[in-house]
């Protein structure tokens, strides 16, 4: 995945600072130490093969966007089409091992619309929110689902809250200042899959209704 993010950051920039900021030693070791760490947690929490290897799927795919929106500010689309895809394999898996197709299906459809319309409030107030992150955001509630992306979404915006204190403590931005959301909703889907707050109740209210 840190080549694939570099390989994405030299396709959308000619900066040759920006392709170093990726393009190095030390972040590849710092990737693969930081990886590993996460997928064993991953591995410890969760049984089951097939949802290891979800997680662990997520987790470096949503790492990769990070790093990407945050060296070049932009949302690769193909890393977006990658969540998506990996979370439909996995419904049909489900399907195909006997759980109920709107147990499997609907928390993703749900988590994915509500993601996305929450993401064009702000439009109503004069907030622009790049499409990028749209788009991740709702790979984020279709992968996640409804709660699982509330939750990553509270954690985002609690690091939004810290990084701008940090940034007009320093005198170096202010409420309007551009930041990029991908690292900080990578940030809160991370933290969502090692601790998620609503475990089983998506599942829960599908299977009752």
């Amino acid at each position: 995945m840190n080549r694939i993010a570099v390989f994405q950051v030299k396709r959308r920039s000619e900066e040759s600072a920006k392709r170093e900021a990726v393009d190095n030693i030390i972040l590849a070791v710092a990737w693969a130490l930081i990886s590993g760490i996460l997928f064993a947690v991953v591995f410890k929490l969760y049984g089951a093969t097939a949802k290891r290897l979800e997680y662990v799927a997520y987790i470096s795919i949503v790492l990769a966007i990070g790093v990407v929106d945050l060296d070049i500010q932009k949302i690769p689309n193909s890393s977006v089409l990658a969540l998506l895809v990996v979370r439909s394999a996995a419904v049909i898996y489900q399907i195909a091992t006997g759980v109920p197709a709107k147990e499997a299906l609907f928390p993703s459809a749900i988590g994915l619309a509500a993601a996305f319309i929450l993401y064009q409030l702000p439009m109503f107030f004069g907030l622009p929110i790049g499409t990028g992150d749209v788009k991740f955001a709702s790979a984020i509630g279709f992968c996640l689902g409804i709660f699982g992306f509330l939750q990553s979404a509270v954690i985002m915006a609690i690091g939004l809250v810290f990084f701008l204190a940090y940034l007009m403590a320093r005198k170096k931005g202010n409420i309007k200042t551009k930041v990029p959301m991908g690292p900080f909703l990578a940030l809160g889907s991370v933290a969502t899959i090692i601790c998620p707050v609503f475990t089983g109740l998506e599942q829960q209210i599908f299977s009752a209704v």
